[in-house]
């Protein structure tokens, strides 16, 4: 797929055509796919640190329609330009796009085409997990900007799923900008209970385009999240991602970013850990064709018997002059039987380049608690006020400043920073 597909023409495809009831032909090419699979096993090298057997031990249903209260995950910057689902059902008495400039579409994927799924492959192979979500998704959010247009407010999306039995919901997500676009858009997971989240995100930022996307998961500490995002960055545009893992019992995220003539695009994360969770982040970064950038920065903070996995990949192909790609994995162990495995990887077949990568597993520095120690703080409050500064340079950049107390809020709670309160 080249950048040259985002367009009006496009736009007006994925409002017409085939509606869902007829996606039949989608549906069975990733049913023949999935044909003989089974979940991977750590015999799978992409899998190798990653033990699906909790998620093999649960029986799933698909998630029934239901209601749940979302009141404390409504941001107020955000009152006109939210978009609710529940259980993968879109949840219009939740939702609001009052406030959306005049020809921005936000809408639940049902109104739109099959065209929708069609835009995401960006010449790679699917992995199982895009497939199981196009066999089974119900509905999902399609986000459409025309060119030049600069939307001022956030927009924020609400994926929420309540399980009173161990269930399977499907997000899906199809995000366009068109050239010169600029869009902030938040994405967030929460929920209840014990269920299966495998949610897929498409992007694509078109010429010149901005894109700054913030995803926080926040799902049920008895969850499972397993998710995929696919993003084509045209000539000249940019794509700026930060990911905030907190929740769930095993979280994967599997970015796969592609980056034309001149892009620039950002990968940052940061995954708070306890108890025996596991986070696991997958990401490959093509730089296809001269001249664009990458930054990576991702950090853990790994408590209890928790386990965090980083294995990141950037691949400069022939021709791509002029690259500038960083990767950088920081871990913070906290315990003894803490785990962080990582892994930066760099494939480079340009020979004009810059390319660095690197990672850091640590604990809390000792002089460090020794000096706040001698300045009157405990020893519990020097650990914790250490551990809240490891995550606030990631969260101090969360440019919505709702999320960003609430994130700090959570971070806080986690590290009992209480001594922190005045920077909120």
């Amino acid at each position: 797929m080249t950048s040259g597909v985002v367009g009006s023409n496009l736009l007006e495809e994925l409002l017409s055509g085939p509606r869902p009831a007829e996606w039949a032909s989608l549906r069975e090419a990733a049913e023949r796919r999935l044909e003989g699979l089974d979940l991977p096993t750590s015999a799978d090298e992409d899998w190798k640190y990653t033990d699906l057997k909790g998620l093999k031990a649960l029986s799933f249903v698909p998630a029934p329609v239901a209601t749940i209260d979302i009141s404390g995950h409504l941001l107020p910057e955000m009152v006109g330009t939210r978009q609710v689902f529940v259980n993968g059902h879109y949840a219009p008495h939740a939702s609001c796009a009052s406030a959306l400039p005049a020809g921005v579409r936000f809408l639940p994927m049902t109104t739109a085409s099959e065209a929708c799924h069609a835009l995401g492959n960006l010449g790679l192979e699917k992995t199982f997990l895009e497939d199981l979500n196009t066999a089974r998704f119900q509905d999902g959010a399609v986000l459409l900007v025309p060119k030049n247009l600069k939307v001022a407010l956030p927009l924020h999306l609400l994926f929420a799923t309540k399980a009173e039995s161990p269930c399977v919901v499907f997000p899906r997500l199809l995000v366009v900008l068109e050239r010169g676009a600029e869009l902030e858009l938040v994405e967030e997971h929460v929920g209840e209970g014990t269920y299966l989240s495998v949610p897929v995100v498409e992007i694509h930022v078109g010429e010149g385009a901005i894109l700054r996307h913030e995803r926080v998961q926040r799902e049920s500490p008895e969850a499972f999240h397993l998710g995929t995002l696919r993003a084509e960055v045209a000539k000249g545009a940019q794509y700026h991602s930060r990911t905030l893992s907190f929740g769930a019992r095993l979280s994967r995220q599997q970015p796969f970013l592609r980056l034309a003539e001149g892009a620039e695009a950002s990968l940052d994360g940061l995954a708070l850990l306890t108890d025996q969770q596991v986070a696991d982040t997958h990401s490959y970064m093509e730089h296809a064709e001269p001249n664009a950038s990458s930054h990576q920065l991702h950090k853990c903070i790994v408590d209890g018997s928790a386990r965090a996995i980083f294995n990141g990949q950037v691949r400069v192909a022939p021709g791509a002059q002029g690259t500038d790609a960083k990767q950088q994995s920081r871990n913070l162990l906290l315990s003894e039987a803490a785990r962080v495995d990582t892994k930066p990887q760099l494939e480079i077949y340009a020979d004009d380049v810059k390319c660095s990568h690197g990672a850091a597993i640590g604990q809390l520095d000792p002089e460090e608690l020794f000096y706040l120690q001698s300045r009157g703080l405990n020893a519990d409050d020097a650990r914790n006020l250490l551990t809240y500064g490891f995550a606030a340079d990631v969260l101090t950049h969360v440019p919505v400043a709702s999320l960003r107390r609430s994130l700090r809020q959570l971070v806080m709670a986690r590290t009992q920073a209480t001594s922190l309160g005045e920077l909120l």
